[in-house]
């Protein structure tokens, strides 16, 4: 499997909740780095944080709209979406549709992921759940 195939589906298998398929996608000792200096390290806590997502957001999909491969690193643009029917960002379920970007670089070694950078807009993801207001995402406010 290419790079761009082993991303695309890693994508499809978390929106699935395709946890066998995630474990083969990914190495044993896989390490995310997520938004806030959060680091998400090892298979299990991979598969785990794409339970929890789930959890909170039903229907979770994650539309590629862009990538770029170079070498054994993969950069993808991603429009996730879902609806919100369990707690998410420690928001009480709201069932609001909420769709943010996420942009993802990811490390490949061997066919499997190694390692992610992740960025993703929180800040409108929380205004989609009323969490955080429009003033609030003003500079200053």
């Amino acid at each position: 499997m290419d790079a761009e195939t082993v991303v695309r589906s890693y994508l499809t298998a978390g929106d699935a909740g395709a946890e066998c398929t995630l474990a083969e996608l990914v190495a044993k000792d896989v390490v995310t780095h997520a938004p806030g200096r959060v680091t998400i390290a090892g298979r299990e806590a991979t598969i785990a944080t794409w339970r929890a997502a789930r959890g909170g957001l039903s229907q979770l999909s994650h539309r590629v709209m862009e990538m770029v491969t170079r070498g054994d690193t993969v950069a993808v643009r991603v429009e996730v979406s879902g609806l919100h029917t369990g707690t998410f960002l420690g928001v009480p379920p709201t069932g609001a549709r909420v769709t943010v970007d996420q942009a993802l670089f990811v490390r490949l070694e061997e066919g499997r992921i190694v390692e992610m950078w992740e960025i993703v807009d929180t800040a409108a993801g929380l205004q989609q759940l009323g969490a955080l207001g429009p003033r609030q995402l003003s500079p200053g406010g």
